[in-house]
This record gives structure tokens, sequence and C-alpha cells, in this order.
């Protein structure tokens, strides 16, 4: 049954996986607040930091544990979270209707195509608002929680800054959706974006000459102006707004102009860019096909998109760390030992003067995770994406049971973690060659193996999540929460040791706390990550086939 309003709609279908993205904030600044109350005097520990640091990320021993909880939710989790669901907010907007086959019963009614665009879009532009100043009140509430001021931060500019930047990445999606009407292409390339921007904003300034070239991605702007220290800046927010108002009107200019579709197909714009042979092969590429040759066939045809961003850029990125090391091997061991240990404790102690602490400390503590945990968690959220399209009666119309179809599903997941997990150890070993590193490659193909068995987990979270419920946010929510999660109890059980017991819940923990680049494989860490997954989907395979299918989201 329709809602009484097209934005009232929206909201409802976005609210649930928007407020399990902003819980496992929460829980983050918890963890973080119990494990950085037991550093002991944090100015001292403060003025064992760099200068240059500090004033980066804008905090001052005055700030205390309250200042080093923030500086982490700030400066690197609570942004990939609050943009991530932007980006999935916005890609769904128009093209998710268009690909669930809505979009014909909601151009219907009697509104404009404008009218619809700016129902959606008010929609999106609410809940991104409502998630930061949900995560802003988190974040306050367990700073009071352990006794701690806010009174040396400001808080609410840092929020204004994370959140305008959000607003971008999420108009980008936006656009793109309305431009093109693929959910896929607006969801890949916003994500491919901000993990370029990341990257960008913070490598860039580490090379001389390079330094200004940082400023031209967004995510520069979350701390570029030290909103903690200094409050807002309010000319970096307007022209932050201004561009995604921009991107706006862009979308809009295109989505106004072209042919609707309802379900996935391609459309005019697409087929007027595939009349240049070249455009045509990166655009079948990237938007993938309903092959129905197989289930796990037309699984991994739909994840091509995710595949192509995420594995692509990851095995481009991993290649040029290898030649990138040699060039600033001298300076970079010199730069990470001027940190104190209870910060390179968030990287996992990587030596940075070595190979295999430069591509742990850089790649696989924060961004590999990222790259698997995208398309993990996008296909394990596949089998509730079908019931959301209406298009579940396809498969089960096979001459399968319903336990099969589910398994299927399942085994794609995984193998979709599994190109993930190839594509870093291709990337690895390149590096390595190319750059003459003398890091052991059984050691690399030891680090695929965890990287698959992280891919697994949270896949397996996403599955089990859609599996038992049919809806497709809350999918992705169980597996973000998760992975957002994990990684902060093993990066803060790294801090304090009393979060230890706690870390060995988390899949991180198996997956990076060995140093499997230095050391190898031990046996028991694809047991428990393998396991785990295989529990994870066994229970969404039996829920799955327990409960009523749902007729549409």
């Amino acid at each position: 049954m329709m809602l009484q309003t097209l934005y009232l709609k929206s909201l409802r279908d976005r609210w649930l996986g928007a407020l399990i993205g902003v819980s496992s904030l929460w829980l983050v600044a918890v963890f973080g607040m119990w494990a950085y109350s037991g550093i002991g005097d944090a100015a001292t520990f403060f003025d064992q930091m760099p200068a240059f640091y500090t004033d980066l990320v804008g905090i001052s021993g005055d700030a205390g544990t309250t200042g080093l909880m923030l500086s982490m939710m700030f400066n690197f989790v609570g942004p990939f979270v609050v943009a991530g669901i932007a980006i999935s907010i916005g890609a769904a907007a128009l093209a998710g209707e268009e690909a669930d086959g809505t979009m014909n019963v909601l151009t219907t009614a009697p509104r404009s195509r404008t009218r619809l665009l700016a129902s959606k879009g008010l929609a999106g532009l609410t809940i991104a608002i409502a998630v930061n100043l949900l995560a802003w009140a988190g974040y306050a509430l367990s700073i009071v929680a352990f006794g701690e001021s806010t009174a040396s931060v400001n808080i609410g500019a840092a929020t204004m800054h994370v959140t305008a930047v959000a607003l971008v990445y999420g108009a980008v999606a936006f656009a793109l959706g309305a431009a093109t009407g693929s959910q896929r292409v607006a969801s890949g390339a916003a994500t491919g974006f901000l993990v370029v921007s990341f990257f960008g904003a913070g490598l860039l300034p580490l090379i001389s000459g390079w330094e200004d070239w940082a400023k031209i991605f967004p995510w520069y702007y979350i701390k570029g102006a030290a909103p903690l220290a200094n409050g807002t800046d309010w000319t970096q927010v307007g022209v932050l707004l201004a561009i995604a108002a921009a991107l706006v009107l862009v979308g809009w200019a295109a989505y106004v102009r072209r042919d609707l579709v309802s379900g996935e197909a391609s459309i005019p714009l697409i087929a007027r860019l595939q009349e240049d042979e070249r455009l045509a092969r990166v655009l079948d590429l990237l938007r993938g096909t309903s092959s129905t040759r197989g289930i796990i066939g037309k699984a991994l045809s739909e994840s091509r998109a995710i595949l192509t961003i995420a594995g692509g850029g990851i095995l481009a990125m991993l290649v040029v760390m290898g030649p990138l090391f040699n060039a600033v091997s001298d300076f970079v061991g010199q730069f990470a030992s001027s940190f104190p240990d209870k910060v390179m404790a968030m990287v996992g102690f990587a030596d940075y003067s070595r190979p295999e602490g430069w591509y742990h400390g850089e790649m696989l503590s924060i961004t590999v995770p990222i790259a698997v945990a995208v398309a993990a968690i996008s296909a394990g959220g596949a089998l509730a994406g079908e019931e959301r399209r209406r298009t579940i009666a396809v498969l089960l119309g096979s001459p399968l049971s319903r336990a099969a179809v589910a398994w299927r599903r399942a085994a794609a997941t995984m193998t979709v973690a599994l190109v993930v997990a190839i594509a870093v150890v291709a990337g690895i070993s390149l590096g390595n060659w190319i750059g003459a590193l003398g890091m052991s490659y059984a050691h690399i193909a030891a680090t695929g193996v965890l990287v698959w068995g992280l891919g697994a987990v949270l896949g397996a979270a996403a599955f089990l999540g859609g599996a038992a419920t049919g809806r497709p946010r809350v999918a992705v929510g169980l597996g973000t929460g998760v992975a957002v999660i994990g990684w902060a109890l093993t990066a803060f059980a790294a801090v304090n040791h009393a979060l230890v017991p706690l870390a060995h819940l988390s899949p991180f923990y198996y997956y990076t706390w060995e140093f499997p680049l230095d050391n190898g494989l031990y046996w028991y860490q694809p047991v428990v990550l393998f396991g785990a997954a295989a529990v994870m989907c066994a229970a969404g395979v039996a829920a799955y086939v327990r409960r009523d299918l749902r007729d549409s989201q």
C-alpha cells in the first residue's frame, strides 16, 4: 500500500538501514572511549605526537581522551559510514525505483518528474542530516558516559563538515543514478570516488609539490580546516553544499530528458554512449547482465560493476604501492617512527620501514577490508534484492528447491569475496615484483586467503540478514555493522588490552592480528573465518525456507 506521500514512503524505505549504520558508530565511539581511557595521561600522550599531525587532525592535549576518540570518528570511521549511507540513498533514490520496476507506478500518479525527483531528494537529505545529528548525539553521550567533557572540542563543527562532504558523495550517486537509471553504476562509481578521495587527501600532502592537489577531493575538507579545534569553516561548507546542489541539478537535467525504464534494462543515454565501441565495452563491463545460465553465474554477472571497481581498483592501488615504497622508504619509516605506539597500534604496529609493514599499514589494515566488504556485502544482500524487485519467482521457477536457490546465492557471495582476494594477491605480487621488494609470495598467498575469509564473514552476515527478513537494507546494514564494529574492536584492542577478549569475536582479529605478510597463515584463522561464514549461511538458508517471501519491500 502506497503511503500518503512519496516523501514519507522514501523515509520508510530507508530509515532502518541508516539507523543500523549510525548505531554501529555509537558502539565504536563507546569502544574508543573505553580503549583510550586506559592510556593514562592524555596530555603526555599528545606531547609524544608530531606537531604537524596534531595540527592536521585538529586535536590537542587539552582535548584528552575525548580528542583521541573524536579524531578517529571524524577523520576515518564516521565519514566512511555516513558517506556510504548517503551514496546508498542517492544511488537508489531514482535508479533503484527503475531497477525494482516500481518507477512506472510512481510516474502514473499525478505528479511531474521534477516533483518526484524533489520528493526523493528531500527524503535523502532528511535521512543524511538525521544520521549526522544522531551520530553527533551518540558521540556526545559516549563522552559524558565516561566522565569526560566536550568543552574543548567542537563536535557540532566537525559534524557540519562531515555532513557537507557526505552530501557531495551522495549527490554524485544521485546524479549518476538520475542520468543513467543504473543503480549499479551510480553506487559503484560514487564508492570508487569516495575511496580515491580518501587516498588522494591522505597521500598527496606527503609528496613535495603535490600538497595543493589534495584540495580537489571532498575528503580533504573533513579535516582541512581542523573543525574539531577551530570550529566551522563556513566558506568550505558553503562551497561543498553548492557543489552538491549543482550535481543534483545536473542529475535533474538528465532525468527529465530521458526515457525511464521498469526493471534492469539499457536506457537511451547508455545506448547513445554505446555507439562508441570503446565506451560500449566499458559500460557493458560496469553494468553487467542478468544472465540466467545459472544462479551463481547470474549473481556474478550482476556483481560485475562492483567487482570491476572494487577488485580492479584495489589491484591497481596495490601494484602502485610497490614502486611507491621504494620512492618514499627513506622518509616514511622515520615519519611513522615519530608517532607513539598507541597511534601505531591503530594500524597494527606496522613497521613502515619494511615493505610488509608498508602494505599492512597502508592497504591491508583499512583499504583492502573496505574493498572486500563493499563487494561481499552487496552480493550477500542480493537474495533479498530479488524479493524487492519481485524477480524471485523467476529463480524459484527453476527445478530447484528454495534451499538450493539460497545456497547457490550464498556460494555466489563467497565467490565474489574470492575474486577480490585474488585481485589482492595479484596486486601485491605484481607490486612486489616490480619494486623488487623481496616479500614472500607464500605469505602473500596466505594474506589472500585471509582476505577471502574476511569477505566471506561479512558477506555471510549480509546474507543472513537478507535471507531472514527479505529486506536488502537490513542485509547491508547488518554486514556493514559487523564490519565497522569488528574493525573497531580489533583496532582498539591494540590500544587497550582489556578489549582483547572482545576482539576475539571480530573477524578482523583473525585477519590481521598475526601479520600474515610477515608470518603467513596460522591454521585457526581460516577455520574460524570460514566456519563462522558457513554457520551464518546455514542459518540464513534455514530462515529463508521457513518464512513467507515478500511481494514487495
